[in-house]
């Protein structure tokens, strides 16, 4: 009997030895690896209206600062510029906290390596909640405008090489989403961006088969479904990461809420590693 509880007690230990071990990987995992990797998502869509093919890049949610370094700037400018994109659009949250990190981050180069990012039909950007927090809203515009991002706050611009409707939302927990939003033009294509994506719960009258491309989720930063979706922020409106339907309709508007590419709060990522989007609107 003696040595029937010796042997079970020796299981347990090693049980929680190893359980030990790969809480301590997986930390190190989430710390050190994971928010420094970089992939690649791919979509394509059946754009109704659209005129020609056209390839959007879509990033969000750099958070540069204590956490992440401008350094990586450039393996993202290098990674979207081999997409060959015709359309590259910034989500929003260029930066974590600009008041707390402002004298470490080298903005001159985030500036050159956002800059050296080409797209022959224009890059966009629209604002985040910690675009306008943390001391940031004084630049942010201007900044993004120094390297070739028109920044949309409630408007839209018609593309008309690709008869694409571009509208791109003020931020909805801290900007000013509200008042005479642009209308939807008929018979080309909506493609709306906006940071938070519960905006898109906001939005009358969105059209069938538009596209609403969002960040601000992090896909949860740790992406095991039943803890991420206990610590969304709010704005998330109960969307994670990935592709979900509007509605119950056939052919229902669609949301493609990126998880982003930095970390706030906690510079942790597990199982949802920082991804840029590329997406390939093609005409029906």
């Amino acid at each position: 009997m003696k040595y029937k509880q010796t042997k079970r007690k020796r299981r347990w230990i090693w049980v929680l030895f190893w359980i030990v071990l790969a809480a301590l990987l997986a930390g190190l995992y989430a710390r050190f690896v994971e928010p420094n990797l970089l992939v690649v998502r791919r979509l394509s869509f059946q754009a109704q209206g659209i005129a020609a093919d056209c390839r959007v890049v879509f990033f969000t949610d750099t958070h540069f600062g204590e956490d992440k370094s401008v350094d990586s700037a450039k393996q993202l400018a290098d990674h979207i510029n081999r997409l060959e994109p015709d359309l590259v659009i910034f989500g929003g949250d260029l930066l974590d906290n600009y008041a707390r990190d402002r004298e470490q981050l080298d903005l001159e180069l985030l500036r050159q390596q956002l800059s050296n990012i080409e797209a022959p039909g224009g890059k966009y950007a629209v604002w985040g909640n910690h675009d306008w927090g943390g001391g940031a809203a004084r630049i942010y515009q201007k900044f993004m405008e120094s390297c070739g991002f028109r920044v949309l706050k409630n408007e839209s611009l018609l593309l008309e090489e690709y008869q694409l409707q571009l509208l791109g939302y003020d931020d909805y927990l801290t900007g000013e989403l509200g008042g005479q939003l642009p209308a939807f033009a008929e018979g080309v294509f909506p493609l709306l961006v906006a940071h938070e994506p519960y905006t898109a719960q906001l939005l009358s009258g969105i059209p069938e088969r538009a596209l609403m491309l969002s960040g601000h989720t992090h896909g949860g930063q740790v992406g095991i479904p039943w803890i991420a979706r206990r610590i969304l922020p709010p704005g998330s409106g109960g969307f994670v990461r990935g592709l979900y339907a509007l509605d119950d309709a056939e052919h229902s508007a669609q949301i493609y809420v990126s998880s982003g590419i930095g970390t706030t709060r906690l510079p942790l990522r597990l199982l949802s590693p920082p991804e840029i989007v590329c997406i390939d609107l093609q005409p029906e």
